[in-house]
């Protein structure tokens, strides 16, 4: 066996415990990719951005890798990739995966870690092409080529890494984007600043938006709850809205948890890629020969009663591939839309 073989091997174990956070880390140790990013929308995987060698190829589906279609690439791979623990991690993991020279090396999709043929479709029209590996350095470099334009968002500056804040006067409504975790004792610095923004928007609707937040520490998220329970000026009954999506996950998926509960949230977008009822809670370590991480779940957590393999929305809400080309955030539109209708309603019936 090769080491790439050797690798795929050790993450196939992984993936078999069953739990994200229990998984073989194949990128600590020396890597490539192929240029580009995907993201998931419905049963397609487009191409959300590349390297401007194949700028051409942004738009278009991906429908094989050396002939192996989706379908069957999902059924080959499922045993391997990591990160998973319901149907929609793994498709979300999947976009990524795909892009890792060594792991399609050492699953014997390719023959080799330096080129490969992706098939794409685009405006109806087959793609074949050869493309080389990219360093990670280069890869990195890549995201979307499809930034949110719409809503227009203006964000106050909190001074808090990960955490954005706004007030969207039109729906009455402070917004707070939550895209990763800041540490405990920054977010502790900023709680009066927090509050005093809020305070002085006099929104009765709080929107707190966990979608694409891979996880952290989740007693962040608690402290944050703390700090905002203090205003009054929310409808604590029907006006808090905690937006959630496959990439979900870890923490985030804990803290939308917990706030369904103590903050009385309603849960709006998709299903989060994490399982709510499963071990979490990571111990990394180094293999010792070959100084490749490795991680471990150790707690066992349990965020709500009923058996489920993932966070499920209340209020479903998704963004198409249509109004992502376009820049517009369908879900967070459709939540804006629904707060809006409430708030009309509200002052009919107080007139």
């Amino acid at each position: 066996m090769n080491e790439a073989e050797v690798e795929v091997g050790v993450m196939r174990i992984m993936r078999s415990i069953g739990d994200a956070h229990t998984s073989y880390n194949i990128m600590s140790g020396p890597h490539k990719h192929y240029p580009f990013r995907f993201k998931c929308f419905g049963d397609k995987l487009k191409v959300v951005d590349s390297v401007e060698k194949y700028s051409f190829l942004r738009g278009a589906d991906l429908t094989a890798i050396n002939g192996y279609t989706i379908p069957k690439l999902e059924q080959y791979l499922a045993p391997f990739v990591n990160y998973v623990e319901n149907p929609y991690s793994f498709k979300f993991s999947l976009s990524f995966h795909v892009t890792l020279a060594k792991f399609l090396y050492g699953v014997g999709i390719t023959d080799g870690q330096g080129e490969v043929t992706y098939q794409f479709s685009k405006d109806g029209k087959p793609i074949s092409i050869k493309v080389n590996s990219v360093s990670m350095g280069e890869f990195g470099r890549l995201s979307t080529q499809y930034p949110v334009l719409v809503p227009d968002i203006n964000y106050y500056n909190i001074d808090l890494p990960g955490i954005r804040l706004a007030f969207l006067s039109k729906y009455d409504t402070i917004y707070l984007n939550f895209d990763n975790y800041p540490e405990l004792i920054e977010l502790q610095k900023q709680c009066e600043n927090i509050i005093d923004v809020m305070r002085a928007s006099r929104a009765r609707n709080l929107v707190i938006d966990f979608r694409d937040n891979h996880g952290g520490n989740f007693y962040v998220g608690l402290a944050l709850s703390s700090c905002i329970q203090r205003l009054d000026q929310f409808d604590w009954r029907n006006g808090i809205f905690v937006m959630i999506d496959e990439g979900t996950q870890s923490a985030a998926m804990s803290n939308a948890a917990q706030y369904q509960q103590i903050l009385n949230a309603t849960l709006v977008g998709a299903p989060t890629g994490a399982d709510p009822n499963i071990a979490a809670e990571t111990n990394r370590f180094r293999l010792k020969n070959s100084n490749r991480e490795v991680s471990i779940s150790k707690r066992y957590y349990r965020f709500i009663q009923s058996p489920a393999d993932a966070l499920y929305p209340d209020f479903p809400a998704m963004t198409s591939w249509r109004d992502y080309k376009q820049g517009k955030d369908g879900a967070l539109l459709q939540l804006l839309n629904h707060i809006q209708d409430t708030n009309r309603e509200r002052q009919i019936k107080s007139s």
